[in-house]
């Protein structure tokens, strides 16, 4: 589908001559060249045609952009929302066994949760107009309100969002899906602890006072207020809340959804108890295959959750697409590149990490940078996300899935570098981070040196002044030259058609003809270097007057991702703490019960168990499905699990190895526990038979004396 598209005259016009100057540099003798005169001439009939076109549709834009927008729009919502489970599995591989359901439970409840609050309130406090709130020394709205659209009930289903080309309804449902994966996303923190009836109260009132008021601080326009804040530019056309005045650029969520979850998992895994045997235990992932699968559908989704928010202009979806793909492929390359060299082998766990570290770190930037302004923040997301990661054991906080070291520190991360790598050329809506500044100096060098002494003057503005003389002599040099090389032509056609043309005659006109060419070639390149010398220039001038240097952006960028982490985690601690304290504690569950696993104590299922669950079958004496050999049919399942806490897994090895070597008469209750012991996994001893009260104390007899550490705990799973 071909979308009509609204473009400036002056850069349309910059792109019929650059496209001009390339095919004149390619072709020796083309059949015709088109002159400054025709090119103008055929601008405004396309103009006029455009016009007419825009005065026969509703609000500024054809039906068939209209409907394209709209379709996109809905498009990405689904990509969008395919996030939910490609989080699920890409959690659910990442812990125990026992615990996958309850994993995965806690990300697509969200769907249901966030969803339904999102259509009758959440999409009014992040969208509506901004209420009578503020925080000191800051200007702008911090949430909205609306009672129209409180279950959109005064919204019309083919209503516009105003100044867009997108219905409400549109816009509503793309931004629904932003809110139920951000919660979500903070569950990956607290895995393998928290209950779930808990988290989902905590869910509802963090997407209310975190949530809501960020995205209106961020995304909010005057779409919906009475009176447009600008009666010129009309509504839809200014921003409103507090770092959308300030300047801040988050194309698709990086402060709204990365750096607010990130805050929110530090703040919960501070007030939440670690789990059981944690750091001394090791915890490893049930399911790699699961992991990578759910990076891929991440990755996916990814492509409408950053492509959707250009809001379907064709050529930045496009460019969001090309920042989001090389990013992930960027920082996954980085993150196994350091394993590789710190570890000697890369790990799936360590692509798929990476691989959403890049996605994380370019969500602010995708609409605003290059390629190569993606690249780079994809490489240093893989890297500052590797080590953030690994401080989790330094420090000793336990983020179980790393929410906080990919999500929170990738978020920051890419927030900052949006101000560092943006270009206005990419995305008029957007601003100059320290690349483009430096690209702008050094192009002006490089013009200036080309025109020399006709660039005069002391100030940017004089400078740009004196090339109007040089666009002149070079538009009237390529009109004169293209007037010449139309009677060049006409005359070797005109010699063509006599019965015996004078071969040297055509020849010498054609040469005419060919130098004519050059020469109006020369002078469109040079009047279009020349008119973009004096664009930088004038650029140069207006930045100077507004005080806009290399680093605004970047201390913009700075100051918006800051307050955003201290905002969601000041009121994210507080949520954690006030959920715990009216739950009585039951926000992190009980010690047995996570040893138990969560998938059964939680939802009375087993992700993988396809029969009764494991508990059930305890004291019975029944089976009533086919089992694993491990359980015989009509007898208990002995089978069990030792985990001995506090002395390290090498000295536990050797105090093991030691016991077991032939000589002296073993001890009764070292045969007790030899007799029933299968296999040994680090710290973890399993048993196939025997009491497991009884084998746990047999055990701590046997190993005691021969560790040099004391034996903190011995704890029991089925």
């Amino acid at each position: 589908m071909i979308l009509s598209l609204k473009l400036p005259g002056k850069l349309l016009l910059t792109a019929l001559l650059a496209a001009f100057t390339l095919s004149a540099a390619g072709f020796a003798q083309p059949p015709s060249k088109p002159t400054v005169e025709s090119l103008t001439k055929d601008l405004a009939d396309l103009k006029k045609s455009h016009d007419e076109y825009v005065a026969k549709n509703d609000s500024g834009v054809g039906a068939a952009t209209t409907k394209g927008d709209s379709a996109w729009m809905l498009t990405s919502a689904a990509f969008v929302n395919l996030m939910l489970p490609g989080l699920a599995l890409f959690y659910g591989g990442m812990v125990r066994r026992k615990n996958v359901l309850a994993t995965m439970m806690q990300s697509m409840a969200a769907l249901s949760i966030v969803g339904l609050y999102w259509v009758a309130i959440g999409y009014s406090l992040a969208f509506g107009p901004s209420i009578g709130l503020s925080i000191p020394g800051f200007e702008g709205g911090v949430v909205g309100w609306s009672w129209d659209l409180f279950f959109m009930k005064g919204i019309k289903s083919d209503m516009l969002l105003p100044g867009g080309t997108i219905t409400v309804y549109t816009h509503m449902i793309f931004q629904g899906m932003f809110a139920i994966i951000t919660p979500a996303l903070i569950s990956g923190a607290l895995a393998e602890r928290i209950r779930f009836w808990p988290f989902c109260i905590f869910c509802i009132l963090w997407v209310t006072l975190v949530y809501c008021p960020l995205a209106h601080m961020v995304w909010a326009f005057d779409w919906f207020f009475p009176v447009p804040v600008d009666l010129v530019k009309g509504n839809g056309a200014t921003a409103v809340g507090i770092l959308g005045k300030m300047g801040a650029l988050d194309f698709a969520g990086g402060t709204v959804v990365h750096i607010a979850a990130g805050a929110a998992a530090l703040a919960c895994i501070l007030v939440l108890r670690k789990r059981t045997g944690y750091p001394q235990q090791p915890i490893h992932p049930n399911s790699m295959v699961l992991t990578l699968v759910g990076a891929g559908l991440l990755w996916f989704g990814w492509f409408g959750f950053n492509g959707g928010s250009a809001t379907a202009s064709g050529t930045l979806a496009a460019s969001a697409f090309v920042a989001t793909q090389v990013a992930a492929a960027a920082a996954g390359f980085s993150w196994i590149l350091i394993e590789w060299l710190l570890k000697g082998k890369p790990t799936a766990l360590g692509l798929a990490s990476g691989i959403v570290a890049g996605l994380v770190a370019v969500t602010p930037a995708s609409g605003y940078v290059t390629a190569g302004g993606a690249v780079a923040i994809g490489l240093l997301a893989g890297l500052v996300c590797y080590y953030a990661v690994s401080l989790k054991s330094v420090l000793g906080y336990d983020d179980s899935l790393d929410a906080f070291g990919v999500h929170g520190v990738g978020g920051f991360l890419g927030a900052i570098l949006t101000g560092v790598f943006c270009f206005v050329t990419v995305n008029g809506a957007g601003g100059d981070g320290y690349f483009a500044f430096k690209y702008r100096d050094d192009k002006i060098t490089e013009l200036s040196a080309k025109f020399g002494k006709a660039v005069a003057g002391t100030t940017d503005e004089a400078k740009a002044a004196s090339l109007d003389p040089v666009i002149e002599a070079n538009t009237k040099t390529a009109d004169d030259a293209a007037a010449k090389f139309a009677k060049a032509k006409d005359d070797v056609d005109e010699e063509n058609k006599k019965p015996t043309p004078d071969k040297a005659k055509v020849e010498a006109l054609e040469k005419t003809r060919a130098d004519l060419y050059a020469k109006n070639a020369e002078a469109a390149g040079n009047l279009s270097d020349a008119k973009d010398l004096k664009a930088l220039l004038e650029t140069k001038a207006k930045m100077a007057k507004d005080e806009k240097g290399p680093f605004t952006q970047v201390i913009i960028q700075t100051k918006a991702a800051v307050f955003a982490l201290v905002l969601a985690f000041v009121l994210s601690l507080g949520l954690a703490i006030l959920v715990q304290a009216v739950t009585l504690g039951n926000f992190t569950t009980d010690t047995e019960s996570e040893l138990t696993g969560l998938d059964e104590t939680e939802h009375g299922e087993t992700g993988f168990d396809f029969g009764p669950s494991l508990n059930t079958l305890v004291g019975s004496t029944t089976v009533t499905a086919p089992r694993p050999a491990s359980f015989p049919p009509n007898m208990k399942p002995k089978h069990f699990t030792l985990t001995v806490l506090g002395p390290d897994e090498k000295s536990l090895q050797e105090t093991w190895s030691k016991l077991c070597q032939a000589g002296a008469e073993p001890s009764a209750d070292m045969k007790k526990v030899y007799a029933n012991v299968t296999t040994i996994s680090g710290n973890k001893f399993r048993f196939r038979g025997g009491d497991a009260t009884q084998m746990k104390d047999s055990l701590e007899k046997v190993l005691k004396p021969g560790l040099s550490s004391a034996i903190s705990k011995i704890t029991v799973e089925s």
